[in-house]
């Protein structure tokens, strides 16, 4: 057999816009830029649903998340790309450092031969969760009218465990020593370890999973004092790199959210250097000549007001906007041109079909997205004619080449939507089964210890309307739209103009298409 090897580099939160390659003429990404110079970039690929689960279920499996289930773990049912590769002679490892993706319970690790998860980032409240914190105060990072206003606007009950989240990554952070300890630099790193090791006679799957650039934006200059953040080199406020998670007006000044975005420009940069030093040594190494190198990223992040957030600071609320569902989608590998740009739709349901396909193994029955190597070769000229996007049972989203129109679900639509749609069509009861059945087994949780008051608040904050449907934010229980939204993509691109009035024709259409193309997802 042929060896071909397959490299999937995920970048967490990283907007596409953000990037050298994808317009952006003043943040340094040399490497990522190389890589799209020398591979096929994705113009319009998205995400289809959101946030981090949901997205990269999607990716494993292949298969539309945004009809049937939200932040879940895989059912028994789900067919992963690792599970695909078992008695084929195909080596297969996980690096990474997502916390949330790290449990057992969800099942996201299964499959693999190899597994490593490297602690410390946010989010890893249990590594360091007993140690004082010796060298910082959360206070440090957050301005005082920030703390003062929050506390006045949403409350102390959902501020509280937004800091015990500050507070719990400084634990982690106040032993690092040097740039090596940013936890992108420690995924790249293990990566690097596991090619320089891997059995070179067989063909290998490697998914390098990096949560940076997610927040906390506290690279390099945050982490140095003598170093201000080369983006804003004149600010002389407090580095607020762990901003809250709510609606910025009246809480944040325009100056501060500027520097908390250029925060994030500094931590997209670092990400870039240290996906160069991973692509650097598969360069230097060889193994371009049979691996398929894919870099693509789960989601954007909202980061304030006009076309930079729909004012509203990281994943607040379950809005599909273009900075949340557009993501940077780049393959690269032998017979793939050059330096192509590809204007057709493309999403994150064809992560799955396109590694398998790569490593001879065909794209699986039940996959619903598309190998995406005859659309990079020139072969054909699309595989879907729109891509779809949203926050599973609060919001719909089409996107077409001259217009993105959102649907946001309504009370009885939930309701019809459980009874539509069975999850992946494959029955809720058998997978509520299974979950309840994991509950007997210890060693799919981590140890039970007595939570903190802040913890608890945070729990119950992180649930849309009581359920356990996470999306990341106590800003979460935040109202909606009312009313549907349609966007001109080309005088419009960041969707700051709703014109469904305007063009109620096109809405309805878009609407019914949206509609039956949702429909249609529970019979594939």
């Amino acid at each position: 057999m042929k060896i071909k090897n397959t490299i999937v580099i995920m970048a967490d939160t990283l907007q596409f816009n953000y990037l050298g390659c994808y317009g952006n003429d003043w943040i340094k990404t040399p490497n990522i830029d190389r890589l799209a110079r020398e591979g096929v970039l994705f113009e319009n690929a998205y995400t289809e649903g959101l946030p981090t689960v949901p997205c990269r279920r999607a990716m494993h499996t292949g298969r539309y998340t945004l009809h049937a289930k939200g932040w879940t773990a895989l059912d028994p049912e789900d067919t992963t790309i690792a599970d695909l590769t078992w008695g084929k002679g195909i080596d297969t490892a996980l690096i990474f450092d997502c916390p949330m993706y790290r449990l057992p319970k969800f099942g996201y690790t299964r499959g693999f031969d190899k597994v490593w998860f490297l602690h410390g980032h946010e989010g890893d409240h249990y590594y360091y969760s007993n140690d004082p914190l010796i060298h910082y105060k959360v206070e440090d990072f957050h301005e005082d009218h920030v703390l003062k206003t929050a506390n006045e606007t949403i409350g102390e009950d959902v501020l509280a465990p937004l800091l015990h989240e500050t507070a719990c990554y400084l634990q982690n952070r106040q032993y690092w020593k040097t740039e090596e300890d940013q936890n992108v630099a420690k995924v790249m790193k293990m990566a690097v370890k596991y090619l320089e090791n891997v059995d070179r006679n067989k063909s290998f799957f490697l998914w390098v999973d990096s949560f940076d650039p997610h927040e906390p934006w506290d690279s390099p200059s945050v982490y140095d004092p003598e170093m201000d953040c080369p983006y804003d080199p004149g600010y002389e406020g407090k580095d607020q790199f762990m901003p809250l998670m709510v609606p910025v007006e009246g809480i944040y000044t325009e100056e501060e959210m500027h520097h908390i975005r250029m925060l994030y420009a500094e931590n997209v940069t670092m990400v870039d250097t240290w996906v160069g030093h991973l692509l650097d040594y598969i360069k230097k190494s060889g193994l371009e000549q049979n691996t398929l190198i894919m870099f693509v990223s789960d989601h954007g992040a909202p980061m304030g007001n006009g076309e930079h957030g729909h004012g509203i600071m990281r994943k607040c609320r379950p809005w599909p906007y273009e900075e949340l569902s557009h993501i940077p989608f780049i393959l690269k590998g032998p017979g793939i041109p050059h330096g192509k740009r590809e204007p057709s739709f493309v999403q994150s349901v064809d992560v799955a079909p396109t590694v398998t396909d790569w490593m001879g193994l065909g794209v699986h029955h039940e996959m619903q997205g598309k190998s995406l190597l005859p659309l990079a070769k020139g072969e054909v000229d699309k595989v879907r004619d729109f891509a779809i996007a949203g926050y599973h049972k609060y919001s719909w989203s089409i996107i077409t080449h001259d217009w993105s129109f959102i649907h946001w679900v309504k009370e009885d639509e939930k309701k019809l939507s459980e009874f539509m749609f069975s999850m992946y069509g494959k029955g809720i009861l058998k997978s509520a089964k299974h979950l309840a059945a994991q509950a007997d087994h210890k060693e799919n949780y981590l140890p039970k210890k007595k939570r903190s008051k802040e913890e608890k608040m945070h729990a119950a904050a992180a649930t849309l309307d009581g359920e356990d449907q996470w999306t990341c934010t106590p800003g979460s229980v935040a109202e909606v739209p009312e009313k549907d939204e349609l966007f001109d993509r080309k005088t419009d691109p960041f969707q700051l103009k709703n014109i469904a009035t305007a063009h109620p024709e096109k809405a309805a259409e878009l609407y019914m298409r949206l509609r039956e193309f949702m429909s249609e997802l529970q019979t594939t």
